[in-house]
């Protein structure tokens, strides 16, 4: 193997052990001092990381590592333009369909009152530098909602403009994963190929009084997140082993 490319395997290796999130990437100095190699070779493999989607310079403010995945914390209320940035990533929503229907005797016992005035059906796609990542199918009580725009959920939080424009607040969130093949209908929006593994996460959201606010039917691309949860062992039961 040529040298910079086990330079560029090296730094991948290094970068991608530190955990998720974007962060700084040594100067060449330094990379030159740590690897014992001239300032060419370090920028070839630093090209490499580039080419590869794994690294990106930014004007004024040096080389940054890019992580191939956005690690996603299971349990997290934080919403995804702020986590997409956490990570480095841009991020974008699209609204692809809001529409207003009548709701069957099922939802309307799960949505309660929500649900006397009918459902709104709400299709999102969200997406991370300008790549699709993320197909979100919601329902939500008409009443919930009330006279919402597509413009008002372009590039926003669900919850964040149910609590300052509706009053909502979302206070807990029950969220199931599966393993999901999607079909060509849902392949088309993602630009994956029918067929193709994703996460499928199912979700109800509910306010302080155990109201249920939305639920969700989202399908989340396996090559762009990996989902973590965080464990206290101070909280597991006396004499509990892994």
């Amino acid at each position: 193997m040529i040298r910079y490319q086990e330079i560029a395997e090296s730094l991948e290796r290094g970068l991608a052990a530190g955990g998720g999130g974007a962060r700084a990437v040594p100067s060449e100095h330094d990379l030159c001092e740590r690897y014992g190699a001239s300032r060419t070779t370090i920028r070839a493999a630093l090209k490499q990381l580039q080419e590869r989607g794994l690294i990106e310079r930014r004007q004024g403010q040096g080389t940054f590592y890019r992580p191939r995945h956005i690690a996603k914390h299971l349990g997290s209320l934080v919403d995804f333009h702020t986590e997409a940035r956490m990570a480095g990533r841009v991020p974008t929503t699209r609204v692809l369909s809001l529409r207003a229907r009548p709701a069957t005797a099922d939802e309307a016992a799960l949505f309660g009152p929500a649900a006397a005035a009918g459902l709104v059906d709400l299709t999102r796609l969200r997406g991370l530098d300008d790549q699709p990542a993320v197909l979100q199918r919601s329902r939500l009580g008409l009443a919930t909602l009330g006279e919402t725009r597509d413009a008002d959920l372009e590039n926003a939080s669900l919850y964040r403009y149910l609590a300052e424009c509706r009053g909502v607040q979302v206070a807990t969130v029950e969220e199931t994963l599966e393993p999901w093949s999607v079909s060509a209908e849902e392949a088309g929006p993602l630009a994956i190929a029918p067929g193709t593994a994703v996460f499928r996460s199912q979700r109800v959201a509910r306010d302080a009084d155990g109201a249920v606010v939305e639920v969700s039917d989202n399908l989340i691309r396996g090559d762009i997140y990996r989902f973590t949860i965080h464990r206290d062992v101070t909280d597991a039961a006396p004499g509990a082993t892994a």
